[in-house]
């Protein structure tokens, strides 16, 4: 009883213990209440740290193809990408470059030179008249045929300045005129036929040995180039601020057209259609050209040509090009200081000549 006694005085508490224990258990249950509140802050920032090392990682580390979700979330957007690439690329078709037109061949007969083409004989074996130097080679003859008396010349140039035309008095203007015979023989000319008569019209344009006299067109054109080519241009498809270059050695304006690419031409609009002196050119090649002077209105001698008959004679002739100039008493032939032809009425006065 006793020993019971004391046990049970043992375990109680004091006044003075009782404060003191509830202190110690008030103190620590404010530090408890202080370590949680610590450790609740720090967590958040823990995870944000490793989030931050997380996605850096992440951006620093290749992709494979098992890499992240994002990088599997980028991968649709990179195909649609292509996808609209492609379809931008089909929607639109690649432009096909132009064709580079093949440039003309830079030959000597480019720039005037036929001496490829020269002939190295004599041309004119058997002709009536003739000519054979080293620049020019030249033969003519007379035919005689259906009442009609004509002169025909086959001329060649060796190099394009061989090829000449003279104005009246050495001077341009409408009111100069002189014989072609003095005309050629001021020029000291071997050979010559009397021009476009240029002077009679206030249209059509005019160039002589390159240098460009008048420029307003008329009907049509005839233009040398100098590249040695005979081209004939209606009003419709010339254009004199592209074509009238320094690649223009002679321009007449009579007309009309005679031949062209062989084939005779439609002379039925012009004014003139009755036989008539006549005078031509006609072309063949680069370097090779023939004249043809028709005389008429003289009976029992030469009635004269019509346009057709002209064109006619000058594809018998195997002309590529051929072009109508001044007719009627204007037209005559001059060979070696003398005129040989027959014009009539003893001829006239003109503003230009051909020669040679």
């Amino acid at each position: 009883m006793e020993h019971m006694h004391l046990k049970k005085r043992s375990s109680q508490w004091s006044g003075p213990h009782l404060i003191v224990r509830d202190l110690l258990v008030f103190t620590l249950s404010l530090l408890a209440i202080v370590l949680v509140q610590l450790l609740s802050h720090q967590a958040p920032a823990a995870v944000v740290q490793n989030d931050r090392s997380t996605s850096a990682s992440a951006a620093n580390t290749p992709q494979t193809d098992t890499g992240s979700a994002a990088a599997v979330s980028q991968s649709p957007q990179s195909g649609s990408e292509a996808q609209s690439a492609v379809q931008q690329a089909q929607a639109e078709p690649s432009s096909t470059p132009e064709p580079t037109p093949s440039p003309t061949p830079d030959t000597p007969a480019a720039h005037g030179d036929f001496s490829a083409t020269f002939p190295t004989t004599d041309t004119g074996a058997g002709a009536l008249y003739s000519h054979q130097s080293d620049t020019a080679r030249i033969s003519i003859n007379r035919v005689q045929e259906n009442g009609v008396t004509y002169f025909v010349a086959d001329v060649w140039v060796k190099t394009i300045d061989a090829f000449h035309t003279a104005l009246a008095k050495g001077s341009y203007g409408r009111s100069i005129h002189e014989m072609p015979l003095k005309i050629a023989n001021d020029n000291q000319a071997v050979f010559a036929v009397s021009g476009d008569y240029y002077g009679a019209r206030e249209q059509g344009v005019v160039v002589r040995n390159g240098a460009l006299y008048r420029d307003v067109m008329g009907e049509d054109v005839c233009i040398l180039k100098k590249d040695g080519t005979l081209s004939v241009y209606k009003k419709s498809e010339f254009n004199a601020l592209g074509m009238l270059n320094d690649s223009v050695w002679q321009a007449w304006a009579f007309g009309p057209a005679l031949v062209n690419n062989g084939t005779a031409c439609d002379t039925s609009d012009s004014k003139i259609k009755v036989k008539n002196p006549r005078c031509a050119i006609g072309y063949y090649a680069p370097g090779h050209y023939c004249f043809i002077v028709v005389d008429g209105r003289q009976s029992g001698y030469s009635d004269g040509m019509t346009l057709d008959e002209l064109a006619q004679t000058f594809v018998s002739l195997g002309c590529v090009t051929a072009y109508n100039l001044d007719g009627g008493a204007t037209a005559m032939m001059v060979f070696q200081g003398a005129v040989i032809s027959q014009p009539t009425s003893g001829g006239r006065s003109s503003s230009d000549i051909i020669y040679f």
